[in-house]
């Protein structure tokens, strides 16, 4: 076919007519919804846990794409994202009709479609909420599988190459006068969800036995890709302005959040050119600390989200004492920045690297759908640290911190996804790398440059709060037993006379005075002033929960080992003539 005969195919009397149909077929549809209503089903979490009775998936990119046409498949997979919001946990009461359209609604800009792929007249052309038809073919195909009576379907008129139309397994749907619509004999659920190259669709239901399926029709003949980026019809008027669409190719976008030496170092050696940073502060914002001042990413390549994260670092800084769980706060203005992150994530956005306690929010919204991302893991799983929390608690009953650090069970089944599902964990903590050793990128930890102590000092430091959690309890016995003096950082949190009857005095910040640092923690996930007293070549006993190994004048001892611990600690004492306070 030549470029003429292309050009009068498409000619502004035929769009038009086009378009004078598809008014009235929309105002026809209304009126027959009118008629005849349709409902609108949603979750009821009644058929959550019933098996699938049917399956259906399809590919996500498509393999023949161009670097050109390749954006309109990044547009479609954004108005999956939108799409499957709408359907998924759907549950349908026996002999209902399920309408795409009812569920979907009217596809729009506005409620954050964008750009797509659509079958128009045989030729794919960009449209808003292009692509839609993927989800449809889906729901049909399952729907068939499980044998459900199908009320209206419509045919492609173009076969793309690995699609379900090859098949005759397609179900095209147009605003909202093509429709597809089925129902069943027994109640169903609809749970859509999209992988990193897959869109997945599952019916699940209380029936177990089906029919045999119908045998279908031999493959349909399918057509080379013909769009409107690599048709080489430039004549066209339907041929968009490559200068106004400005494709462009897959990036990677960063969404962070507290910076760590480690992660920074790590970052420069992946960051390209094309790569955008979402921070909660951008570089030289006016603010007091240095702990957004990540130095990979490029000044205009990087946004921000100020307002929820001035608002978090307000709340932090003024809540309540003691009248607040800490952690449960944190989670809470997690999620608004989180939210608020997604927002700023491109449609040509193809792989991520996420800070981890924004992760589970950033899975919920849906926006990790058809990509792939790493995880900047700086602490334990939730799971991991309730299980954590809950060990130290059966030794340490009186505890009053050991129950704070609580998530939803519905955060933890976030969470849990989203790290199965993620590509690579980077973390420097030992224990962390360990949980994912399959899939970890291990970081060294970063020592401070500062200049070593001359041994000399004599002081005992337990480098953290007084909670439960980092060891206080097992730090109180060892130093009634051994007559141990100690200097401790941080705040009373066990209570103000946990330390009653041991002689204790506040940490300056002079590690020249330091000893030896003793911290069976349970948990640690930024183990700094560790680090420090390291670099100063002060011997340290710690255990596992601290994620820190292979260094000189480090001893770590397995988890809830007190036994271990004291005689450690007295060889270590009597080594370095510490034993000897009164």
């Amino acid at each position: 076919m030549n470029k003429a005969q292309l050009t009068q195919q498409h000619s502004y009397l035929n769009d038009s007519i086009f378009k004078i149909k598809v008014v009235a077929l929309i105002g026809k549809r209304h009126y027959e919804n009118i008629i005849s209503p349709l409902k609108r089903f949603t979750d009821h979490q009644q058929l959550i846990h019933h098996p699938v009775i049917a399956f259906s998936e399809s590919d996500l990119w498509n393999p023949h794409d161009t670097a050109d046409n390749w954006i309109l498949t990044a547009g479609k997979i954004e108005n999956l994202r939108v799409a499957i919001k709408k359907l998924h946990g759907c549950e349908v009461k026996v002999g209902e009709t399920f309408s795409f359209w009812q569920h979907i609604g009217k596809p729009s800009r506005q409620r954050g479609y964008v750009v797509g792929r659509e079958i128009r007249e045989g030729c794919i052309v960009p449209t808003i909420a292009g692509g839609l038809c993927q989800l449809s073919n889906a729901l049909y195909d399952a729907a068939l599988k499980a044998n459900f009576t199908i009320l209206e379907r419509h045919k492609h008129t173009k076969v793309i190459k690995g699609s379900l139309a090859e098949q005759d397994r397609d179900a095209t749907v147009k605003w909202n006068y093509l429709d597809l619509r089925f129902k069943a004999t027994f109640d169903f659920r609809i749970e859509a969800t999209l992988t990193a190259d897959k869109l997945l669709v599952m019916l699940k239901a209380a029936e177990k036995t089906f029919p045999a399926l119908q045998d279908f029709p031999a493959l349909r003949t399918s057509n080379k890709l013909n769009d409107c980026y690599s048709c080489g019809n430039l004549a066209c008027f339907k041929h968009p302005n490559k200068a106004t669409l400005s494709p462009k190719m897959a990036t990677t976008t960063f969404i962070l959040d507290e910076q760590w030496p480690e992660f920074d170092r790590y970052l420069k050696t992946i960051v390209s050119d094309t790569d955008t940073f979402i921070l909660p502060f951008k570089k030289g914002a006016f603010l007091p600390t240095t702990r957004y001042a990540w130095t990979a990413p490029k000044p205009h390549q990087t946004t921000s989200v100020l307002l929820p994260s001035f608002y978090r670092a307000l709340k932090l800084r003024y809540a309540p004492k003691g009248k607040n769980n800490i952690f449960e706060l944190c989670l809470q203005l997690d999620r608004k920045i989180a939210r608020a992150a997604t927002r700023q994530v491109s449609i040509d956005t193809t792989h991520l690297v996420i800070a981890q306690n924004l992760l589970p929010f950033v899975y919920g919204t849906g926006v990790l759908g058809g990509r792939t991302y790493d995880v900047l893991m700086a602490r334990l799983p939730m799971e991991k640290l309730h299980e954590r929390l809950d060990l130290a608690h059966t030794h340490h009953l009186g505890s009053t911190t050991l129950r704070d650090f609580r998530a939803s069970t519905h955060l933890l089944n976030l969470e849990n996804k989203a790290l199965t599902q993620a590509r690579k964990i980077i973390t420097p903590h030992t224990e962390i790398a360990q949980l994912f050793k399959h899939k970890a990128i291990q970081l060294p930890w970063q020592l401070p440059i500062i200049p070593p102590v001359k041994n000399e000092g004599q002081e005992i430091l337990f480098p953290a709060s007084t909670v439960g959690r980092k060891g206080a309890y097992e730090v109180r016995r060892l130093a009634k037993e051994l007559q141990l003096d100690l200097t401790i950082t941080g705040r009373l949190l066990e209570g103000e006379d946990f330390w009653k009857d041991i002689k204790v005095k506040r940490f300056n910040g002079d590690l020249t005075q330091i000893g030896l640092v003793i911290y069976p923690t349970y948990v640690e996930h930024q183990p700094r002033l560790i680090l420090k007293a390291l670099a100063a070549g002060i011997p340290v006993i710690t255990t596992t929960g601290c994620g820190l190994e292979g260094f000189e004048n480090l001893k770590v001892l397995p988890l809830n080992r007190y036994d271990l611990l004291k005689h450690t600690c007295i060889e270590t004492l009597q080594k370095h003539t510490l034993l000897t306070q009164e």
